[in-house]
């Protein structure tokens, strides 16, 4: 397989089939290959993208900055950071070693108990990053999680059933999560839960029709999303849930004025506004949360990722004031087992130290401006590269035919699907690790990297696109 099984936007998963050009190499040697048969034995991996008896997992030894070494040794760039989620880069010794302080002092509590390091974070997010109005926060496992119970919010406070969604999205992969996501396929693979309502996606390229400016676009959308709240009635509808940014599904940005527009249009009629920022959170797009560019704030913004760099486990629901208010009459009686760990917590405290002690913030500013370049000397001169998207270090590399209009590439030469072969010759011959789905590949390395290392990325992008990409434009 290659390197983005466990990471390839879960509307393609179940399509991109195993590469032959993985087959004759080997991510293994010495103890490490022992190692990698228990793991290929004992193991069902997640968002296999084959049946598990021809799936062959790329084997990690260790990791350090934005490296990622295979189990012979080789060496890899991720210019993926994982999952868009290892912000402050790989073996920083700040918050290993906060997490060992922490597993010394105290391991695990129920997430109903209060215990130091929860306050503190708690008030490093409300005080210091969130929005002005938001006024608390609950801890979660992960991002799924956190938009489950930010579900749960919405409903509990409108007493209305319905939430809106995108189509072109993703919010995660348990239940309730996979029904706010907007992917045909994924809704396609069991039935979602009823009242999920999707709305078209504000994304330009590719679009049926061409707007004259920003501003025309953002009316048009805008104006679609207004009538089918209207016509679902209004008085019915919780909540409507965006992506800041949409991740996964290509690193598409809105037209100027979009998150605006949505904000007040939920203001209108009475719908709260979800933002979910597990991708785009904690400066992945040079502001702690992209919303925050806009000027919206949200009701409720949901994150992970980001928020400790998985260093281990965590994400969370900001809330707030109106809703913070609520539950200060009402109890909130659900919860997981491992919401708030205190690893997780720890983790969080010292990567956040680390976003400012690095001036990480800074480094994104600085680098934007470079990413953004390459990637256009990319359009400009590959035919294979249809369009190039980037804010702060979040940005994607797609595919298509033609510049013009979204012809998209699904197939390599061989009739084999061309991302996933294009992603394992990036890792096999170029030593580079992505993500990605459909046409799109995913240019998102961790907050740390510096020019001389992206100038780097982009070499060995511009080789692996003339080799493998181009030659299939005729």
């Amino acid at each position: 397989m290659y390197w983005t099984a466990a990471k390839i936007a879960p509307i393609f998963v179940h399509k991109i089939k195993e590469s032959t050009m993985s087959n004759n190499i080997s991510y293994v040697a010495g103890e490490n290959a022992a190692s990698y048969e228990k793991a290929r034995k004992y193991n069902l991996f997640s968002f296999a993208n084959a049946p598990h008896k021809d799936y062959k997992p790329f084997f990690v030894d260790h990791a350090d900055g934005i490296y990622v070494y295979d189990g012979a040794g080789k060496e890899y760039i991720d210019i993926a950071s994982e999952l868009v989620n290892v912000n402050i880069g790989f073996n920083n010794r700040h918050i290993i070693e906060a997490v060992q302080k922490q597993v010394e002092r105290l391991a695990y509590i129920a997430p109903r108990h209060a215990f130091a390091e929860a306050g503190e974070l708690s008030e490093l997010l409300i005080e210091k990053i969130a929005p002005k109005n938001m006024k608390k926060v609950l801890f979660t496992l992960g991002g799924s999680e956190a938009n489950e119970f930010a579900i749960r919010f919405v409903k509990a406070f409108t007493g209305r059933d319905k939430i809106f969604s995108k189509y072109e999205s993703y919010h995660g992969s348990t239940y309730g999560a996979s029904s706010l996501t907007g992917e045909s396929e994924r809704a396609s693979l069991f039935p979602t839960i009823p009242g999920f309502i999707k709305y078209p996606a504000p994304h330009l390229y590719g679009y049926d029709i061409k707007f004259a400016s920003e501003e025309e676009a953002t009316k048009h959308f805008l104006s679609r999303l207004e009538y089918q709240i209207q016509q679902e009635c209004p008085e019915s509808v919780a909540a409507v849930f965006i992506e800041s940014v949409t991740g996964s599904n290509g690193v598409y940005l809105y037209p100027k004025g979009y998150l605006k527009g949505v904000r007040e249009i939920c203001d209108k009629y009475g719908i709260l506004m979800v933002c979910d920022e597990v991708m785009s959170g904690f400066l992945r797009t040079g502001e702690w949360f992209a919303c925050q560019a806009d000027g919206v704030e949200p009701d409720l913004i949901t994150f992970a990722k980001g928020v400790n760099s998985a260093y281990a486990p965590l994400g969370g629901v900001l809330i707030s004031e109106k809703i913070a208010n609520y539950y200060e009459e009402n109890a909130f009686t659900a919860g997981l087992t491992y919401n708030a760990h205190p690893l997780g917590v720890a983790a969080a405290i010292a990567c956040i130290e680390e976003y400012f002690r690095l001036d990480v913030k800074g480094n994104v500013k600085k680098q934007e401006p470079l990413l953004k370049k390459k990637l256009a000397e990319l359009k400009a001169k590959h035919p294979s590269v249809g369009d190039v998207r980037s804010v702060g270090l979040f940005g994607a590399i797609e595919f298509s035919y033609s510049k013009d209009h979204k012809d998209v590439i699904r197939k390599n030469a061989a009739g084999e699907p061309f991302l996933g072969n294009f992603i394992t010759k990036l890792r096999n011959d170029y030593g580079i690790l992505t993500m990605g789905g459909g046409s799109t590949i995913i240019v998102a390395p961790p907050l740390i990297i510096n020019e001389a290392q992206l100038d780097e990325i982009f070499d060995r992008l511009d080789k692996a696109i003339s080799e493998y990409a181009d030659g299939l434009i005729k």
